[in-house]
């Protein structure tokens, strides 16, 4: 996976100087400029080209925008710029099919109109659910590459995880999922949860920090609908057993082990369930905006709700103090 950039240049004296200046176009609190000198011999005539080999950088993801520019200097001092460029990252190995909406651009390649329309009006309805359950809304556009299957996926991607189905790139404002029409049951529910990661990102971007993880994890996990019988199952046994993870824990990245991690996603659907359920919407969003403002998980909190980490895991213990049915908020958006 790379991307080539080639120059011809020429000049009366022998050109001695060639750089490449580029940058990705991404969400960002600082203009970061990659350069890259080339090397040649000194002629009148130069052709350079310098590939950026992303197995070395990371990938990026479909779509992204790479602003660049050239410069070149000669023997004698003299300096030229070029005008600037933008190239567009795609993915050529499909034939892609585009569809937009308000603020929402869908990009498919297998199956027909129909369910690239069942899959935007799903969308749809998950930012419709989002904002009157949250408050939080999109506030750049975005744009979601559904890929026929996870190994499609994976072929877009740097070293992917084999278990990998979907991911959203908030700084990019792109997702990328596996989806078709013989798997739209489980694509709705995965499209959901990524598509509230880029919204609650974008709430929440902020040069001082970010938001805890149990609040990403919960509020996507919360607005795929019920709580899955699986997620239930673990969280009432680890309230028998007097083994929940403290919100504390469940602040920073969840554990690799999959037991775990399991319980960490079902605290945090309850943890965002509770201060919903008992404070309401706006105080979430105002909770979201005050993560934007840069203030620390504590200083967040006690703003918000006058409490910390350790009131919100009192007082969620106490929420939790009774084994749980299945917990309902809602249906799957577009079922």
């Amino acid at each position: 996976m790379a991307i080539s950039f080639i120059l011809d240049a020429e000049s009366d004296v022998d050109i001695t100087d060639i750089r490449l200046h580029y940058k990705v176009l991404r969400y960002s609190f600082a203009d970061v400029t990659g350069e890259s000198y080339l090397q040649f011999e000194p002629a009148t005539t130069v052709g350079v080209i310098w590939n950026w080999d992303m197995r070395r950088t990371g990938g990026l993801p479909p779509g992204t925008r790479v602003q660049y520019w050239w410069t070149v200097e000669d023997a004698n001092g003299n300096r030229i710029e070029t005008s600037l460029a933008i190239l567009r990252f795609d993915d050529e190995r499909f034939t892609w099919q585009n569809l937009t909406e308000g603020m929402v651009t869908l990009h498919w390649y297998e199956g027909e109109q129909s369910f690239a329309d069942e899959v935007m009006l799903t969308i749809k309805d998950a930012l419709d659910w989002l904002e009157s359950d949250t408050g939080a809304t999109l506030l750049e556009p975005v744009e979601i590459y559904l890929y026929a299957d996870s190994q499609d996926l994976q072929g877009s991607m740097i070293f992917p995880q084999e278990w990998t189905g979907g991911v959203a790139y908030p700084r990019y404002g792109r997702i990328a999922i596996g989806i078709n029409p013989g798997n739209l049951d489980w694509g709705k529910r995965a499209l959901v949860h990524e598509l509230t990661h880029l919204v609650a990102h974008q709430m929440t971007l902020s040069p001082y920090g970010g938001m805890p993880t149990w609040l990403d994890e919960g509020l996507a996990t919360r607005s795929e609908g019920s709580l899955a019988y699986y997620y239930v199952n673990v969280l009432n046994q680890a309230i028998r057993d007097g083994s929940l993870i403290s919100v504390q824990s469940i602040s920073s990245p969840f554990s690799a082990l999959s037991n775990l991690a399991t319980l960490s996603y079902a605290e945090s659907y309850t943890v965002v369930d509770y201060l919903i359920t008992t404070y309401g919407k706006d105080k979430m969003l105002e909770l979201l905006e005050t993560f934007r403002e840069g203030a620390s998980y504590d200083g967040a909190l006690k703003e918000v709700y006058g409490f910390d980490t350790s009131g919100l895991d009192q007082r969620w213990r106490e929420y939790l103090s009774e084994p749980i049915g299945t917990i309902t908020v809602g249906v799957v958006p577009g079922d």
